[in-house]
C-alpha cells in the first residue's frame, strides 16, 4: 500500500515537472506570450511594444496569404477548414522579438501527391566549398524572407481569421499562398523557387 502510494506520487511529480519543461514560458530571461492577448498585457507590464509591433509586423507580410469573404459569399464546398494561430519566440543575436503565423496542418487531409521537400546535404556543402576555396571563387548566401508567402497554395482550404486580424477578427477567408505548417508547403516552394530559377537561365 505504501509502495503504490510512494509510486503513484512519483509520477504525479514528473508529470508536472515534464508539463513545465513542456510548456515555454520564457527564454533568455524574457516571458513569451502564449496567445496574442498576452503580448499586450507583457508589453504594458514591461512599458513597450515589442510584442505588438512583432505581431503587427508578422500580420502584414501575411495578410496577402488570405482572400476574406465579405458579406454574403459562402466558402466553396471543396475547401477544408483548419485552424491559424501565432508562434512566439526570441532571437538569440540581439534577443528581438519575433511572431510567426503558422497554420494547422494536421487538420487537413493527406495529398495523394508527394508533398516532401528535401533539404541539401552537408556532405553537398561541403563539397561546393571545397570547390569554391580550390577555385577562388566567392560565396554568398541569400535569406528569402517570409519563404512560403512567395509560392502558391496547392491545397484547398479556409479558416476564421483569429483577433491579431484587428477588425476582420471572425470573418472567414480562404488561402491563396502557401502558409507555414501547412503540408504542401515546402513542395510549392521547391517546385516555385525551381521554376524561377529556370526562368534566369540556371
Amino acid at each position: 500500500m505504501v509502495g503504490t502510494f510512494t509510486l503513484n506520487k512519483r509520477k504525479s511529480i514528473i508529470g508536472a515537472v515534464k508539463a513545465r519543461i513542456l510548456k515555454k514560458t520564457y527564454k533568455f530571461g524574457i516571458e513569451i506570450p502564449q496567445e496574442v492577448s498576452d503580448a499586450k498585457r507583457i508589453d504594458d507590464a514591461n512599458g513597450n511594444r515589442y510584442w505588438q509591433d512583432a505581431i503587427a509586423k508578422e500580420m502584414k507580410e501575411v495578410e496577402i496569404v488570405f482572400k476574406i469573404l465579405h458579406g454574403d459569399k459562402r466558402v466553396p464546398t471543396t475547401y477544408q477548414q483548419i485552424r491559424c494561430h501565432i508562434i512566439f519566440d526570441v532571437k538569440m543575436e540581439d534577443f528581438h522579438r519575433k511572431a510567426r503565423y503558422v497554420a494547422h496542418g494536421n487538420m487537413t487531409e493527406a495529398s495523394k501527391t508527394l508533398t516532401y521537400a528535401s533539404v541539401v546535404s552537408r556532405e553537398s556543402v561541403r563539397i561546393v566549398l571545397t570547390h569554391a576555396a580550390l577555385n577562388d571563387l566567392e560565396v554568398k548566401s541569400a535569406d528569402i524572407k517570409n519563404t512560403y508567402l512567395t509560392d502558391p497554395v496547392t491545397e484547398k482550404i479556409w479558416t476564421i481569421l483569429g483577433p491579431e486580424f484587428g477588425e476582420d477578427a471572425g470573418k472567414k477567408a480562404i488561402t491563396v499562398r502557401a502558409l507555414c505548417g501547412l503540408k504542401t508547403a515546402g513542395a510549392a516552394f521547391s517546385n516555385h523557387l525551381a521554376d524561377c530559377m529556370k526562368t534566369l537561365g540556371y
